[in-house]
């Protein structure tokens, strides 16, 4: 140890040195330091200006922070129009109130800021006579301790605009400071009770920044958010050193993209005609639900459709009413039918060449294995059967002359019918959501029942879909609900046209069909809509085409079906004028209270007796004087759901074809990111694709695409070009046995 100590202090004083040279030598170390540290602030000057970072920091966006702030700017949401113009929803502002409490808010010269606590009861009067609170409610809001300011819960929220001005003027006649509003995004309804389910609600959402925006919830509003909803922008504004926004110092980062307008097929005067009439309708039924809806028999167009309980989409009045759902019994339910569905039984069996309308059966009675199929009349005790021809049969609306019509065209024939009527698979019209519908199970019983409407399960848009085909001799037409979707951002627009999706029957077929359907309400004896020898549905002096049906309801727990007095779905379609149908109605009541067949006469009758008085303008194309087309491209649906692809479709106005019953999409005929022109019509492949299509109305571009996915040989008869008119080998026949086929191209 002494040892160490020795060898350290004869290393400190072994280089002493005078005072001056340990003064010089101190500074010669601080002028290398002070080089050194100027040197290193250099280099992290040159990084900082180079990089605009320092140890993985933004530099530039830290100082924004300090001296910048950012604004969001809501994009618009789409306007939602009937087919003339006429706004349905659109974008409002909404006002919510508030109260500042805390007593230290004063102003610079001492002017109190706050809600004072002698001005409670004043407060309160206003509020109540303005926004209907109860003042002990808000006397208790404002009397709440350790809060600098207090709101008022949904009374108020989406407070119109001239209910906050007269607030306002309210508050300033007494001399209160303390009350204001924030505003918030909203959604008006002008027409209140309008289509109400179909059209749905957008609500209010709080986004992440704080900000808030609207967003479809039902209905049209839900399935059409893509397209109505727009895209934020976004605007810097510069901050003084104290942090307050300066004033004219904006600056746009990103545009706000509005959303697109919808025109819909829908007609105001005449939805909000119906809305009238379903009132009368459901006053008298008082149904368990109700609807209507009115189609341009020659387009598909949906130009009115409601159903009861409804509610009003403004005040939100009726969402408490029994029995209230938010599904929309035009696509969203499955149900059986009952007898409207022997209009396609009949149109069948005409097709098919079975239908002798002269030929007579009995109507006791007939039994397949283990079921006897009776006639309503010998169900109820009225006869114990009779002997009627097949015609008026159909009038009669007879169960056995149906059944037999079925067994004559076969199970297989039948069921192959009910595939070219497109029964068990979704309309796919562009609400998503829907109900996809049941095709009878594989017995016999269920598919001879399934001729007069049980045993089978629908939605209304497949009933309407295959009711088109007999208004429209024999052409089945896509059901449409938007005419036109115009993008404001460029001035540009796309318009719908009718879409074909069929040919399940001749025109001979449903031209005849419609004849023997005047009879249900023209013949005195069997006419089944006829009433003291009266036809029930008359629409002035034309001729029309109907047919009625009583729909017996399935138990929920699978026990076969209710008995109730009233437990059916009653329905009627109606086709005016029946020669060559311009308009198409379709009705149906669920488990009214009670019911008699005159009940149609107050809503079936006056609504198209008014359709045919606004014909010209019903029946008048939407008009489009935009001459710029907004482009789409084909989104990337390799591999996706086919039904959920074609909605998307739809919505955008293009045609989409689904070739098979696959549960994904392995080919379309149309490139990903290629351009698709409003109404193109495009084939997508799915993974399941066995049978023959129906080809009615596809182009021969899209011919030639199955052509070559299938390998089958195409010979072209007709025109040179042009859409097909017909096939040679049968809808239905199994791909794999055929080598080729002749199209006929034509008009």
């Amino acid at each position: 140890m002494r040892t160490f100590m020795k060898s350290f202090l004869d290393y400190v004083v072994g280089d002493r040195r005078t005072p001056q040279k340990n003064r010089e030598r101190v500074g010669q170390n601080l002028m290398i330091l002070s080089v050194f540290i100027f040197f290193v602030f250099i280099i992290n000057f040159i990084i900082i200006i180079g990089s605009d970072s320092k140890f993985g920091v933004d530099l530039s966006k830290g100082a924004s922070s300090v001296y910048q702030t950012v604004h969001t700017v809501q994009a618009r949401r789409g306007t939602i129009y009937d087919r003339n113009g006429n706004p349905i929803a659109e974008d409002s502002t909404t006002y919510s109130i508030y109260a500042v409490i805390n007593k230290s808010y004063v102003s610079t010269s001492g002017e109190k800021l706050y809600v004072q606590s002698s001005q409670f009861d004043q407060v309160a009067d206003i509020f109540s006579q303005h926004l209907g609170m109860d003042k002990n409610y808000v006397l208790s809001q404002l009397k709440q301790k350790k809060l600098s300011q207090v709101s008022f819960g949904t009374q108020g929220s989406n407070i119109s605009y001239s209910t906050m001005t007269t607030v306002k003027d309210a508050l300033a006649s007494a001399h209160i400071n303390g009350v204001d509003f924030t505003t918030s995004p909203g959604r008006m309804y002008p027409n209140g009770v309008f289509a109400s389910q179909f059209i749905g609600l957008a609500q209010v959402k709080e986004n992440k920044d704080g900000t808030k925006s609207l967003v479809g919830a039902t209905g049209m509003e839900a399935s059409l958010d893509a397209i109505l909803s727009g895209k934020d922008g976004q605007v810097t504004y510069q901050k003084d050193k104290n942090g307050n926004t300066l004033l004219g110092t904006a600056t746009t980062i990103k545009k706000a993209e509005n959303g697109k307008d919808v025109y819909t097929t829908l007609s105001a005067p005449i939805q909000t005609y119906l809305e009238r009439q379903m009132d009368i309708f459901q006053e008298k039924a008082k149904g368990v639900q109700a609807s209507a809806t009115l189609v341009n028999a020659k387009t598909g167009e949906i130009l009115a459709t409601t159903q009861r309980p409804s509610f009003d989409s403004d005040t939100k009045a009726g969402l408490d009413a029994e029995g209230f759902t938010w599904q929309n019994v035009l696509y969203q339910t499955n149900y059986e039918p009952g007898s409207t569905m022997k209009v396609m039984t009949l149109a069948s069996a005409i097709d098919k060449g079975v239908f002798n309308p002269n030929e007579a059966y009995d109507s006791s009675g007939l039994t397949i294995a283990d079921a006897t199929i009776k006639d309503w009349d010998v169900n109820e005790g009225l006869t114990t059967g009779q002997y009627l021809t097949y015609a008026q049969g159909f009038a009669h609306s007879s169960n056995v002359g149906m059944t037999y019509l079925e067994q004559k065209m076969g199970n297989e024939t039948w069921l192959n019918y009910l595939n070219k009527f497109r029964f068990g698979f979704p309309t796919r019209f562009g609400m998503g959501s829907e109900a996809s519908g049941l095709l009878p199970s594989d017995n016999i019983v269920t598919i001879a029942m399934s001729s007069f409407g049980q045993g089978i399960g629908v939605t209304q848009t497949q009933m309407l879909r295959a009711f088109s085909a007999i208004s429209n001799d024999g052409v089945m037409l896509e059901p449409q609900f938007i005419s036109k979707i115009y993008d404001p951002n460029t001035d540009t627009s796309r318009s719908a046209k009718k879409e074909v999706v069929g040919n399940p029957v001749s025109k001979k077929a449903a031209t005849e069909t419609r004849q023997y359907m005047v009879t249900v309400g023209t013949d005195p004896y069997y006419g089944t809509l006829n009433s003291n020898g009266s036809p029930v549905i008359q629409v002035g002096n034309q001729s029309v085409a109907v047919k009625s049906g009583t729909a017996q309801i399935a138990a929920e727990d699978g026990s076969g079906y209710l008995t109730g007095s009233h437990d059916y779905i009653y329905s009627v379609v109606a086709m005016v004028p029946s020669e060559n149908p311009d308009f198409m109605m379709y009705v149906t009541l669920q488990q009214p209270e009670s019911f008699s067949m005159t009940y149609w006469q107050d809503v079936v009758n006056p609504v198209l007796e008014e359709a045919t008085l606004m014909k010209d303008t019903l029946l008048e194309p939407a008009a489009n004087p935009l001459k710029s087309q907004t482009k789409f491209a084909m989104p990337d649906i390799v591999g996706k759901s086919p039904g959920d692809s074609a909605d998307q479709l739809r919505q955008n106005l293009v045609q989409p074809i689904i070739l098979g019953s696959g549960s994904k999409i392995t080919k379309t005929s149309v490139a990903k990111g290629k351009n698709l022109k409003e109404n193109q019509q495009i084939l997508l492949l799915t993974s399941n694709f066995e049978t023959v299509p129906d080809m009615y109305g596809w182009t021969k571009k899209n011919v030639e695409t199955f052509a070559k996915w299938t390998n089958i040989k195409i010979t072209y008869k007709g025109q040179k070009s042009g859409r097909v008119t017909k096939q040679n080998v049968e809808v239905g026949k199994k791909l794999n046995s055929i080598k080729k086929m002749t199209i006929t191209l034509g008009e």
